[in-house]
């Protein structure tokens, strides 16, 4: 757990800063960020998602292992209007910090996800649940590997548990595109 430092808007929560630090201090790993700007239906809003790999001493190069994180622009939170680069960089900056966490497997805990500009999806609906659970048992996926198995596929870190409308919808399409590829050949 990474001590939270900072408070905003009534939450407390532990900065970019000092998750950078307790990976490049405590864990001893390098880790390198980057926003990539690829057009894919994954990540759709166009801002970009951040990637974060690392470098331990004992490796002889940067992981293949990314921890995509999109970057979601939200609307202007509280009584005063944000500008839009403003919220920008408060929602990249949520990217690199839970990029870095997801990567690692950290926690944190905080709720300033929202003022953000980082928008949480809703929990999967009942009938996305079926359909998602269906493709898992059709695929001999084992109980206690579906987040992985799902997180694989749509390539982003998931959470069966947790998985929003938008994640369930990105891995039941992901089946529909092999399906139109498979009926074009």
């Amino acid at each position: 757990m990474i001590a939270k430092n900072r408070k905003a808007y009534g939450y407390d929560y532990a900065d970019l800063g000092s998750v950078v630090n307790y990976v490049t201090e405590t864990l001893k790993v390098k880790v390198q960020q980057s926003i990539q700007y690829d057009n894919l239906p994954q990540y759709p809003n166009g801002y970009g998602f951040v990637v974060t790999r690392y470098w331990k001493d004992d490796s002889k190069s940067w992981s293949a292992f990314e921890a995509p994180v999109p970057i979601i622009v939200g609307d202007s939170a509280g009584k005063r209007e944000q500008p839009f680069m403003q919220r920008y960089g408060s929602a990249e900056t949520y990217a690199r910090r839970y990029s870095l966490l997801t990567l690692f497997c950290l926690a944190t805990s905080d709720d300033d996800g929202q003022l953000a500009g980082y928008q949480r999806g809703n929990p999967m609906n009942e009938d996305l649940r079926r359909q998602v659970a269906a493709l898992l048992a059709q695929g001999n996926v084992p109980a206690g590997r579906e987040s992985e198995a799902i997180g694989n596929r749509i390539k982003m870190p998931v959470n069966y548990a947790r998985l929003t409308d938008w994640q369930a919808q990105l891995f039941i399409n992901s089946f529909k595109k092999n399906e139109e590829v498979k009926e074009a050949a």
